[in-house]
């Protein structure tokens, strides 16, 4: 009896508040992550106004706002003659110190998507809302850009 009643209080404290993501990205898809750099309000009570990613200089760019607004930039390359479909998207985790030991708190969230073809470098460009992650940017110190490609993908 004693065991249960430490396993549900152990299953209650774990259960934090309930975000719940998928730690692997999937096959289709390779990231790049990048620490956040914050920009801070001019209140008299400062606070966290915006996060600002770079991953891997002159390859794609990423912000978010406290309201949960994202847009990320970047370039995309195929390697391939033959076509394929690349989406760009977006996943925020909780790390110590900055991106090591990242405990993801969203999964990816897709923004874009480009047909590409003949070894084509196509740039992308897209933002999205998501108010939960702005709730959560005083805690967020990582985020991954993700690609998934599907067709011809090399």
């Amino acid at each position: 009896m004693i065991r249960i009643v430490a396993m549900l209080a152990l299953g209650a404290l774990s259960a934090g508040e309930g975000w719940s993501a998928e730690q692997q990205l999937e096959p289709d898809e390779r990231g790049i992550t990048a620490q956040a750099r914050t920009t801070y309000s001019l209140d008299a009570q400062p606070r966290i106004n915006r996060l600002d990613f770079e991953f891997r200089p002159s390859e794609a760019t990423a912000w978010m706002n406290a309201g949960g607004d994202f847009h990320v930039h970047g370039w995309v390359q195929h390697r391939s003659l033959l076509c394929a479909t690349y989406r760009m998207g977006m996943r925020f985790g909780i790390g110590a110190p900055g991106c090591l030991n990242v405990e993801w708190i969203s999964d990816p969230i897709f923004v874009t998507s480009q047909y590409q073809c003949n070894g084509a470098r196509v740039e992308h460009d897209g933002g999205d809302a998501t108010p939960e992650m702005g709730e959560q940017i005083a805690k967020i110190t990582c985020a991954e850009r993700v690609i998934r490609c599907s067709g011809s993908c090399k």
